[in-house]
């Protein structure tokens, strides 16, 4: 049976993201492997997310290097989603990364209890790779 929007509402905690590449290459982890993040899910079909490298960089709040730090050591988005077959399409409003507003990310759905895993394509239109990112249930509305 497919997953269904009623599924995902609530908060997910991030367990891993990773890029898997086509071509058999070792698998990266664009925020490291003990990456921290949340996504949420409302039942009027909105979605956030956001996502950052455990133990980021630190600076002075307010310089230039800890701007950049931040923003290289972190992902969030937020906008509407809808299920169709087991799909979830994340359609973009806001982001950290401008070229995402207006995007809309293609992740197939696989639920095994309280563990959901999010996989598609990468952000970049034909990129050899696949991004996979596994969620453990934080909470449900």
């Amino acid at each position: 049976m497919s997953a269904s929007a009623k599924d995902l509402i609530g908060a997910w905690r991030l367990e891993s993201w990773s890029l898997v590449y086509d071509d058999g290459r070792p698998v990266e982890f664009p925020l490291g492997a003990d990456a921290r993040g949340l996504i949420m899910y409302t039942a009027d079909g909105h979605v956030a997310a956001t996502l950052m490298k455990e133990g980021r960089t630190t600076a002075a709040p307010d310089s230039e290097a800890a701007r950049a730090a931040a923003y290289v050591e972190s992902f969030a988005y937020a906008g509407r989603y809808e299920v169709r077959d087991g799909t979830v399409f994340h359609s973009i409003e806001i982001a950290t990364n401008p070229a995402l507003i207006g995007f809309t990310s293609t992740r197939h759905i696989q639920l095994d209890g309280e563990r959901m895993t999010l996989s598609g394509p990468d952000f970049v239109p034909g990129a050899s790779r696949t991004q996979r990112i596994v969620w453990r249930r934080a909470y449900s509305l």
